[in-house]
């Protein structure tokens, strides 16, 4: 509206570029990208905009490796991507709390999933639950979606990886209290690490964040330390 304003006669396009970047590898993941995702509209200018783009690319990424779709798709498919991440964390962690019910050893388990080359070994590590700024965000912009839709069953599976993973930070933190009997008075607690991630600073739904606050609110005083976080 802005670029009409000033110049009536002015045409553009608009482009989805989504990146696919983790914090703390950025520079490595753009030069060494899994694809590169661009989305433009069906039209004949909205094609020689993607082309454009394609060639900017292409002067560091294999051609093979950039992917071009229509503008829904690409947006699509960094909600997805980043769901489907997400999802294999809740779904492994909902299965530690089985293991600790049994004689199963999720480690174990992790390790006996990944093996299955249709699985692979990445995002299987049973842990506190995920953090960061995206996971969430996109789970919920891809519920929203859904809702709009009137895809309501759709949107409750997805909201499901996020329940998952509030329930894993509360069992976490449960589970230091049911160590001490359910009495945090007068215990000090350390707690290593406070970035959603390690090595990076960045402690955005850090679930680091809700374990101290449960324990803090149970009682408990708190030493906390990260060498990235100031």
């Amino acid at each position: 509206e802005i670029l009409i304003a000033e110049n009536k006669i002015a045409h553009f396009e608009i482009l989805s570029n989504p990146e696919f970047l983790a914090e703390g590898t950025a520079i490595e993941d753009l030069s060494k990208s899994d694809r590169v995702l661009i989305g433009g509209d069906v039209t004949e200018s909205g094609q020689k905009a993607v082309k454009a783009l394609v060639n900017i690319y292409a002067n560091w990424i294999q051609k093979e490796k950039i992917l071009t779709t229509n503008v829904w798709s690409s947006e699509l498919a960094k909600l997805a991507s980043n769901a489907m991440l997400a999802q294999r964390v809740s779904s492994i962690n909902s299965l530690s709390a089985l293991c600790e019910k049994t004689e199963a050893n999720i480690d174990e388990l992790s390790i006996a999933i990944g093996m299955d080359h249709r699985i692979g070994k990445h995002f299987l590590k049973a842990s506190v639950g995920f953090g960061g700024s995206c996971f969430q965000k996109d789970i919920l912009n891809l519920v929203y979606l859904c809702k709009f839709y009137g895809l309501n069953d759709v949107a409750e599976y997805w909201h499901q990886v996020v329940k998952i993973n509030d329930y894993q930070k509360n069992r976490f933190a449960q589970k230091i209290i049911e160590y001490f009997d359910g009495n945090l008075i007068g215990k000090k607690i350390a707690i290593l690490g406070w970035a959603f991630k390690a090595n990076t600073n960045d402690s955005r739904e850090s679930a680091a964040i809700k374990v101290s606050e449960i324990l803090y609110k149970s009682g408990a005083s708190l030493s906390i330390y990260d060498p990235k976080v100031q």
